[in-house]
């Protein structure tokens, strides 16, 4: 997993780890209690990029930084080294931008001088799925959960990106065309408002060998949410969102409109994260609005510029998104929103599955006893 991953900064804090020496945060329980962020301070606009120091995180263990005053170090944003200090596990409770909550446990650690970090997971758990379900406006540290140990220095990246891969047909007013093709300006169809210009294009690369297998690409075989929906194999990024529950898709798993992250959906038949390749090109389309798209006949969405996205950008895209959409009327509020429909959280879509997996079993079941009694009664 990437030794590079994006964290929340929480500002200068007490001193978890007062005494050095050993492998306890003492005074880890200092932060209980504590909430960070709130309206008008959402913590989705803190985000930060920490890359291994210098000296990275080999002065003692090779694949952890030390708790032990090993002289580990880290970069923010390509800052000046940091000496890595302690870290303590919270169990904490998060607020999105919506009003809607989850509990998680969280890494927390900081540097020699007290700048206070949460770190993403080191596996793609359900903690990791809630942390990356919607924008983050506020944390809670409700009580300590553990204070001894390392921190693992592969991580996830806590990865917002929502983008499709080359060689995807984006239906236009002229007919589907490759979207490595589309530029600023072109039209493309949309389920909501018909024909809308694309405001904003962005291609990148992503490295794909370090990254955990529930971050890897996600592939939906044609014909898996309907007849040629899609209709040949579409390939998306983990958190990119396909409309479920209407349109043809899905309609009966699902009780209504909705958007859902591609990988929630991956228990389904048809549905799998993609390996074999070392690197991606992902494009991203923005409109507008957040807009509903059909990429390989797929109903899937456009672009939404909501924080997480726009602070992972440069300051040289930020700046040509200003000039193109103003700034945010909140701070966690989207450029171009709201979303085109109600946006589901990754454990959302997964609990949806399987539920209605175990009622389609029921179903077979009553199915074939009902079967088995005529039979016998014949």
């Amino acid at each position: 997993m990437p030794t590079t991953f994006n964290v929340i900064s929480l500002g200068v804090l007490p001193s978890i780890d007062p005494t050095e020496g050993n492998q306890d945060a003492e005074n880890a329980n200092a932060l209980v209690g504590m909430t960070f962020g709130g309206p008008g301070d959402a913590l989705v606009n803190d985000f930060k990029s920490l890359s291994p120091g210098s000296t990275g995180f080999t002065a003692d263990d090779t694949d952890a930084y030390d708790n032990d005053d090993a002289g580990d170090t880290f970069s923010i944003d390509g800052g000046p080294d940091q000496v890595f200090d302690a870290r303590s596990i919270y169990n904490a409770t998060i607020t999105y931008t919506d009003g809607t909550t989850a509990t998680v446990t969280i890494m927390v650690f900081q540097d020699t001088l007290g700048n206070t970090y949460a770190a993403p997971e080191a596996s793609a758990n359900t903690d990791q799925s809630e942390l990356e379900a919607k924008p983050i406006r506020s944390m809670k540290l409700d009580s300590l959960n553990d204070n001894d140990g390392d921190m693992s220095a592969s991580r996830q990246t806590w990865d917002y990106a929502v983008c499709y891969a080359p060689g995807t047909l984006i239906e236009t007013p002229d007919g589907p065309r490759e979207i490595e093709t589309l530029t600023s300006g072109d039209l493309v169809n949309t389920l909501d408002h018909g024909p809308q210009q694309i405001l904003w294009v962005r291609k990148a690369e992503q490295r794909l060998e370090d990254v955990a297998q529930d971050a890897k690409p996600v592939q939906i075989a044609a014909g898996t949410f309907g007849r040629g929906r899609p209709f040949q194999d579409l390939i998306v990024s983990p958190q990119h969102r396909v409309l479920v529950g209407g349109g043809g898709q899905l309609d009966h798993w699902f009780p209504a409109e909705a958007l859902a992250p591609a990988k929630s959906l991956s228990a389904i038949k048809g549905v799998r994260h993609r390996g074999g390749k070392r690197v991606i090109t992902w494009i991203h389309l923005a409109c507008a609005r957040h807009e509903i798209l059909t990429a390989n006949g797929c109903l899937s969405e456009s672009l939404l510029l909501g924080p997480m996205v726009v602070n992972a950008l440069t300051d040289c895209e930020r700046r040509e998104l200003t000039a193109l959409y103003g700034f945010a009327t909140t701070n966690d509020a989207a450029l171009n929103g709201p979303p085109a429909r109600p946006c589901l959280r990754v454990s959302d879509g997964r609990r949806r599955i399987e539920s209605r997996m175990k009622e389609m079993k029921r179903h077979d079941e009553k199915e074939t006893d009902d079967w088995n009694r005529s039979f016998a009664m014949a």
